[in-house]
């Protein structure tokens, strides 16, 4: 589907029908979808729903626990399609650190070991790295990719050497919204016996993230970012032939390949990434999320999704570039839908407070310290201009 920046009639009532679903995207100028997208009133209806019937009616009993388990299974093979992997591949988690410290903990590290990561990188991937180097004495290697002016695949073939174990980097940074070539970079990790650890936080609902294409060995996602699910629920792929590499961090119910004897410490594990569950989630909240991925497919469309938010995002870039005092961090052609800037003379914190007092709602990030929109697929073409207008006024107050 072509999408114009000035949306067609057809898009444009889809446009309206989304945002009538998401009631928080009307109340205020919703540019933050990178720390939490807005939650759809099917998903909200469902949480409500089951919660009342917990309520009502418990949360015990064989037939209940069925639902739990069927539940569990249909929101892995609802992850499973958006990242085009088989299910036993799909493990739920709590949110992207966890799955990013299943990955990177996983591994059988040795002093000297190297590890190949980003600056920009955020804390769910650096501090697990941290950790590795004072637990294990991993030597980790950091690099420019993610920030302007730097060339990814040149950085990562430099920082790359045949001690390289692991290469930890975002599909979309969260810092300066560069989406990586990660096929590319991928295979040059490869090249070297490295294994692709994938911070995909800021990526899958706002890009493609066919796992098959990008080449990524491990996958880790959140549920309430571009998603828009609730809080607790997450998703780590792992790919097949590296399951027997990962270790178990933690061990559970869901780890088991079958229930042993309580005075048996030795376990086997299941052969699915199942084997990295290791406890249950808020079950209202997992309906929610199950029902919010079908609502994103059935009645939206992935590859509308993708194609309106970076459309939107290229908007606020050309929007941005016309003020003159604003100045934009990455090169147009590699965002997507986060869109880093700065403003001469407010530093960003301040920026994003007084946005906020005018009912426009962005972020700052730190290192590069700047000012970042979220566009997200609910969004319009005013929220650009409000977001513009705001920028406008707080500018003229400052001078």
């Amino acid at each position: 589907m072509n999408l114009s920046l000035v949306p067609t009639s057809n898009d444009q009532n889809k446009i309206e029908m989304i945002r009538a679903q998401m009631p928080a995207v009307t109340r205020a100028v919703y540019l933050n979808t990178g720390t939490n997208g807005p939650l759809m009133k099917r998903a909200v209806d469902a949480i409500t729903e089951f919660a009342h019937e917990e309520l009502n009616n418990g949360r015990i009993g064989q037939p209940a626990f069925d639902r739990l388990l069927a539940l569990v299974d249909e929101s892995r093979a609802l992850v499973a399609e958006l990242l085009a992997c088989d299910v036993d591949e799909v493990a739920l988690t709590h949110n992207t650190t966890e799955g990013m410290n299943i990955a990177l903990l996983g591994l059988d590290w040795r002093a000297g070991d190297e590890l190949v990561t980003a600056t920009s990188e955020h804390e769910g991937g650096l501090n697990p790295a941290a950790l590795l180097k004072a637990r294990y004495g991993v030597n980790v290697i950091y690099t420019d990719i993610g920030l302007c002016d730097c060339d990814p695949v040149f950085s990562l073939q430099r920082a790359l050497s045949p001690r390289t174990k692991a290469v930890v980097l975002s599909h979309v940074s969260w810092t300066t919204g560069a989406v990586l070539p990660m096929r590319e970079l991928c295979e040059m990790a490869h090249r070297v016996g490295a294994f692709v650890i994938c911070d995909a936080a800021q990526a899958c609902g706002m890009v493609p993230s066919r796992v098959d294409e990008l080449g990524v060995d491990l996958y880790a996602l959140s549920g309430q970012k571009w998603l828009c699910g609730p809080d607790g629920i997450g998703a780590l792929f792992i790919r097949r032939e590296v399951m027997p590499k990962i270790q178990n961090t933690f061990s559970g119910y869901f780890a088991l390949k079958q229930r042993v004897a309580r005075s048996d410490a030795e376990i086997e594990f299941g052969e699915t990434a199942m084997r990295y569950q290791y406890a249950f989630h808020y079950f209202p909240a997992l309906l929610g999320f199950n029902e919010g991925l079908k609502w994103l497919r059935d009645e939206i469309g992935w590859e509308w999704i993708y194609q309106r938010t970076r459309e939107l995002g290229c908007y606020a870039y050309d929007e941005l570039s016309k003020l003159p005092n604003v100045k934009l961090y990455m090169p147009r052609a590699e965002i997507a839908g986060l869109v880093h800037f700065s403003v001469d003379g407010i530093a960003p914190a301040d920026l994003t407070a007084r946005l906020y007092e005018k009912n426009v709602l962005i972020r700052h990030v730190p290192e590069p310290l700047l000012n970042r929109v979220a566009t997200g697929f609910f969004n319009n073409e005013q929220d650009v201009m409000q977001l513009c207008n705001a920028i406008r006024a707080v500018s003229g107050e400052n001078a």
